[in-house]
């Protein structure tokens, strides 16, 4: 697996230029247009190889860091009845915030702040900020006599660990020894030098056995506020492109780049759509519908992929040399513009959509088809070729990296499990064979299966009528999560524990009939099992 590069006609994008003269000409205060950046341009500005998106716009840096040096920082107690809960608070002078500090108080059986949330804006990272809260909280917990206790989820060898322990955290194991259950190990605790008790290690442990009792209250509480600040943002950032693109709006004009920065905010939004769907606690009290796209946006077509290329730049292939040379030379050469134009993958998600608008192409699809289906559909496409369908994935270029790493945890595993079986379904391996990273887009392909995606599978067993009735009775759904759950288990205490994070963020497809659109399953006497797992 070598990477290789094809040279393509030098072309340069003037769309950085024109977004500049927008920001300044429409006079769009700092915060709103990093929150721009940061969520609809991020990764392709990193496409243009700088260090940060904001150096592209000349003094944006210099202006941030004389925002932060004129931070302020205040604590105040969130309303609504949730006395528990205080945030500590990163502002500018010109009162816009920059940060939080989330932590719910616990009187027993020793007084403790735990801290459940610390953010700290995107643009805003990596200029002390962080630090400068958790100082503030140190100074605090002092004044209070309390106790600080989080739940680390930073490995010890990451620069963000060092932060904490230089401040005064320890693991809690330095006070309460190793028998700890429930994965209490994670936590850090700070122990302000003005708390002076004989029984601290009893105290720390009944402290953990009434935090796990209130964590499920927590957690509500602590996504009510993600949501709450997330749709806020979506908000803000909506009303900074509208004013980007008044001009075009106002004269019924829609060009590629105001078409790309628009699908790319709706996608986002409907990604996050379908994260809030399973979060504990949510119950849709900030809802989604407060962010309503106006008729002109949603008749958009849409722009799904990236427009930016630098002068000269190239097309980084990587795959195998023998098998890149037997491509059609349009797709080594213009990697993008091929695969855009290949045929949407009919999976069951997207099947009931065609048949009602008779639209099997991406070439008119609008953002309000997207708003529907709840789902970009041009991800995925269709490719034969040798007699064998691939499948092209369309991802964020700043997973290319790790694309290899998946590629070699894959080929790994596929040595001891592939061919095995698990509650009679055979695994196989799915890896990806060839990457393309081309105008800012990155492209995977693999083989296509007579699978689907196992989340898909479960949705479609719950949801589809023709589905629902067979599944409540045969049980497939839990057929399906029993036979996966197993199988990352036995990879987990088989496989190099130094692949553990590879294998946690392996994906699962399971047979399945397209033309049915109905699972393939074994049914007798012992049970319900699967034809065939993928693992990719």
């Amino acid at each position: 697996m070598a990477l290789f590069f094809w040279r393509k006609k030098p072309m340069l994008s003037e769309d950085v230029t024109v977004i500049k003269e927008r920001f300044k000409n429409t006079r769009i205060e700092l915060k709103d247009a990093l929150a721009v950046l940061d969520m609809i341009l991020g990764d392709e500005l990193r496409e243009l190889r700088t260090a940060s998106p904001h150096e592209v716009f000349k003094g944006l840096n210099r202006l941030i860091d004389r925002t932060v040096h004129g931070v302020k920082i205040s604590r105040f107690r969130p309303q609504e009845g949730r006395r528990p809960f205080h945030c500590l608070e990163i502002y500018t002078e010109a009162g816009d915030v920059l940060g939080y500090l989330n932590m719910i108080y616990l009187r027993k059986p020793i007084p403790c702040y735990y801290l459940v949330y610390v953010e700290v804006l995107p643009s805003f990272r990596d200029r002390g900020l962080g630090n400068k809260i958790l100082r503030v909280f140190r100074e605090f917990a002092e004044k209070r006599r309390a106790v600080g206790l989080l739940d680390n989820i930073i490995p010890p060898d990451e620069p963000t660990y060092g932060i904490y322990t230089k401040l005064g955290w320890k693991c809690i194991r330095e006070y309460i020894g190793d028998g700890m259950i429930n994965g209490e190990g994670n936590y850090m605790v700070y122990i302000p030098g003005s708390i002076h008790t004989p029984d601290l290690r009893s105290n720390l442990t009944q402290l953990l056995f009434n935090l796990r009792k209130k964590r499920s209250v927590i957690d509500m509480h602590d996504n009510e506020d993600m949501v709450r600040r997330t749709i806020g943002e979506f908000r803000s950032v909506y009303e900074v492109l509208v004013r980007l693109f008044d001009a075009e709006l106002s004269s019924g004009t829609a060009t590629p780049l105001m078409r790309f920065m628009f699908t790319k905010f709706t996608t986002k939004l409907i990604g996050f759509r379908r994260r809030i769907a399973a979060l504990v606690g949510y119950t849709g009290g900030e809802s989604l519908e407060q962010i309503s796209l106006s008729g002109p946006i949603k008749e958009l077509t849409i722009q799904p992929y990236s427009l930016w290329n630098l002068k000269g730049d190239n097309a980084q292939i990587r795959g195998d040399q023998e098998f890149l040379n037997r491509f059609p030379s349009r797709l080594k050469e213009e990697p993008t513009l091929f695969i855009e134009e290949l045929p949407l993958y009919r999976r069951p998600y997207l099947l009931s959509w065609v048949e009602r608008t008779a639209n099997r192409r991406s070439d008119h699809m609008k953002i309000a088809d997207l708003l529907e289906l709840g789902f970009d559909p041009t991800r995925l496409r269709m490719f034969r070729h040798e007699g064998l369908d691939y499948i092209f994935e369309r991802l964020s270029p700043h997973l290319f990296r790790s694309l290899e790493q998946k590629r070699r945890c894959l080929i790994h595993i596929a040595e001891f499990i592939s061919g095995r079986q698990y509650h009679r379904a055979t695994v196989k391996i799915n890896p990806p064979l060839v990457t393309f990273k081309d105008r800012g887009n990155l492209y995977v392909m693999r083989r296509k299966v007579e699978g689907i995606h196992l989340q898909e599978a479960l949705d479609q067993l719950r949801t589809s009528a023709n589905l629902a009735e067979m599944n409540r009775g045969a049980g497939l759904d839990c057929a399906m999560v029993r036979t996966i759950n197993d199988i990352k288990e036995w990879l987990v205490v088989k496989s190099d524990p130094g692949l553990r994070e590879e294998i946690e963020e392996l994906t699962y497809f399971v047979s399945w009939d397209m033309e049915k659109n109905i699972p393939k399953v074994q049914v007798d006497m012992s049970g319900v099992s699967l034809d065939t797992v993928w693992i990719a």
